[in-house]
């Protein structure tokens, strides 16, 4: 078995020669395979029934930050945080927004080279304990 998945991965280095699917998939939480085309990838990560586990919405920056460990750059600014991936001549891009008390408020993906895509929000479950002290 272990045969098979490495000449799988293999594979898909040809089709991604920097950052794989799984790459993005494991920093979110998610069970995607590198066997998904560029687009196919995409429309996973905005269904909003995949969403993401490793992310909460008003969880604290750090540990939101943590989670992007296979990211190439990453980049923190008053507000927000970019995590990027490279994939085939494009960099795909994981902006994460916080609020006055660093706790998480919104993942927008974008991937600025690429045309014709519009960027789109990840949907996120909420923390247990934010959502319960917010009523």
């Amino acid at each position: 078995m272990h045969l098979l998945e490495s000449l799988t991965r293999l594979i898909c280095r040809f089709r991604y020669p920097v950052s794989l699917p799984e790459d993005v998939a494991h920093d979110l939480g998610l069970n995607l395979p590198n066997t998904l085309n560029f687009h196919d990838f995409l429309l996973h990560l905005s269904d909003p029934h995949h969403r993401p586990t490793k992310l909460r919405k008003f969880m604290s920056r750090g540990r939101a930050e943590q989670t992007f460990e296979s990211a190439l750059k990453k980049e923190s600014f008053n507000s927000s945080s970019l995590f990027s991936y490279y994939f085939n001549k494009s960099w795909l891009v994981i902006a994460l927004y916080f609020d006055e008390q660093d706790r998480l408020r919104r993942v927008y993906l974008q991937s600025p080279a690429c045309e014709n895509f519009d960027g789109f929000d990840i949907p996120l479950e909420e923390e247990f304990f934010a959502a319960a002290s917010s009523h």
